[in-house]
C-alpha cells in the first residue's frame, strides 16, 4: 500500500496538466507529521524550508510481511509435592529441582531458567475439621526450557516427566535471530519499492532525480513470545512412571515491517 503527499516551494506550483497526467491524490500542506512507534527507527525530520525552487517532497509508505517457520521449542514444567509437613515438602521440591538442574545443565543445546517457588495451603472442596486444624500444604517450583534442537528438548522433557515433573506448556516460537534476519530482508524489499516508486513519480513530474531523505521504520515482532503459565496441579506423577517423549510440530510466525519515507524530487 502506498501513500503520496507532495510538498513544493512557494515559488513554483503544479499545473493542471501535470495533475491530470499523474492521476494521483495530491495534498498540499505546510507541515508534515510522521508518527513512529518507540520500537521503530526514524531519522531527523526534513526541514521544509530547505526546499529549493522546483523541488518537491514526496511522502511514501509501504508494508511488507511474510510467514516464517518457528525455530525454537519451549517447554514449561513444574514439580509439586503435597502434604501436611511443610519442611518435608520443601525438602522434597528442593532435592528434585537440584537433580533436574543437574540434568539440564549438562545439555549445552538447552537454555533453561527456574520459575517461581510456591508454598500455599491446599483447600479441598469439602475440607474436614482436620484439614482446618492441620492444613494440607503444597510446594511447587517451575522450570522453563527452550532449544532450537527440538529432538533433544523433547527427549529431555520425557525424562523429566518420568521423574515426576509435569508439563504445563509446550510450544514453538520464533527466535530473535531469525526475526532480525527476516526483518532485514523485508527492509531491503521495502526500500527498493519506495525508491522505485519515487523514481517513477519523478519521471511523471519531469523531475531529474529522486532521493530518499528521511526513512521511518516500524517493525512488528510477533514471534510467539514464550510466557509460561504455571498451573496449579492436582497431583504429582510417581517417580517410577515411564513416559514416552512428547511430540511437537512448529507453526509459523508473521513478521511485518512498515517503512515510510520522504523522497526529495529535484528538477
Amino acid at each position: 500500500m502506498y501513500q503520496w503527499i507532495f510538498y513544493q516551494s512557494k515559488s513554483k506550483y503544479f499545473s493542471k496538466k501535470a495533475m491530470t497526467i499523474i492521476k494521483l491524490s495530491v495534498f498540499v500542506s505546510s507541515l508534515l507529521f510522521i508518527l513512529a512507534s518507540t520500537s521503530g527507527f526514524t531519522q531527523n525530520p526534513f526541514d521544509l524550508t530547505d526546499l529549493d525552487s522546483g523541488q518537491l517532497l514526496l511522502n511514501l509508505s509501504v508494508t511488507e510481511q511474510t510467514s516464517v517457520e518457528q525455530d525454537t521449542l519451549n517447554a514449561a514444567l513444574a514439580y509439586s509435592a503435597q502434604g501436611r509437613d511443610k519442611i518435608a515438602l520443601q525438602n522434597d521440591v528442593n532435592a528434585k529441582m537440584t537433580t533436574t538442574l543437574e540434568i539440564v545443565e549438562a545439555i549445552s543445546e538447552i537454555d533453561y531458567s527456574t520459575g517461581q517457588y510456591y508454598m500455599y495451603i491446599f483447600r479441598p472442596g469439602r475440607p474436614l475439621r482436620d484439614d482446618i486444624q492441620n492444613p494440607i500444604w503444597r510446594a511447587q517450583q517451575g522450570l522453563q526450557l527452550s532449544s532450537k534442537n527440538s529432538d533433544v528438548l523433547l527427549e529431555t522433557v520425557g525424562q523429566l516427566q518420568s521423574m515426576g515433573l509435569e508439563i504445563n506448556r509446550l510450544n514453538y516460537s520464533l527466535s530473535g535471530e531469525t526475526f532480525d534476519q527476516t526483518s532485514d530482508s523485508l527492509l531491503s524489499i521495502a526500500l527498493e519499492k519506495l525508491q522505485s516508486r519515487a523514481d517513477e513519480t519523478a519521471e511523471l513530474l519531469n523531475k531529474s532525480s529522486a532521493s530518499l531523505v528521511e526513512v521511518t521504520i516500524n517493525g512488528n515482532r510477533n514471534p510467539g513470545f514464550f510466557q509460561p503459565r504455571m498451573a496449579m496441579m492436582e497431583s504429582t506423577q510417581p517417580d517410577n512412571s515411564q513416559f514416552e517423549a512428547p511430540s511437537a510440530a512448529p507453526g509459523k510466525s508473521e513478521v511485518s515491517l512498515s517503512v515510510s519515507a520522504k523522497a526529495l524530487l529535484s528538477p
